[in-house]
């Protein structure tokens, strides 16, 4: 084998090495056994419609919501009274719980590709 193809097959094998590292930083993510809630926690600023009320020359009703998404349809859920900051931590962990999903998925297909040049590379015909 000459060296060029030596250092090609040698950068393979490094980027699945890195790839599996990353594999092994994302599983903790993946396996933590605390509550999720799918969703993003706002608050929404709206007027009531009272031409008495204060809203209507003032600063708007604020509400704390949780925004999800539910059979392709938004679905708006009004946050219980001191609740948010669970609420927020939930939502935080279900948002990292999908962002390591997604990268694991993105990892396992490039490691796919790697491991199929590897092959490749390797095969010998008898």
């Amino acid at each position: 084998m000459q060296t060029k193809e030596r250092d090609r097959l040698s950068r393979i094998r490094q980027s699945i090495a890195r790839l599996a590292k990353e594999v092994v930083a994302l599983v903790p993510v993946l396996l933590e056994s605390q509550p999720l809630v799918k969703g993003t926690v706002y608050a929404q600023r709206r007027k009531c419609g009272k031409p008495t009320c204060a809203c209507a020359t003032g600063a708007p009703h604020t509400s704390l919501m949780l925004s999800r998404s539910e059979g392709g349809r938004t679905r708006l859920i009004k946050i219980p009274e001191g609740r948010l900051v669970d609420w927020k931590i939930m939502t935080e962990r279900y948002q990292r719980f999908r962002r390591a999903r997604a990268r694991l998925g993105q990892i396992y297909k490039k490691m796919i590709s790697l491991i199929d040049q590897l092959e490749n590379a390797r095969r010998q015909d008898p």
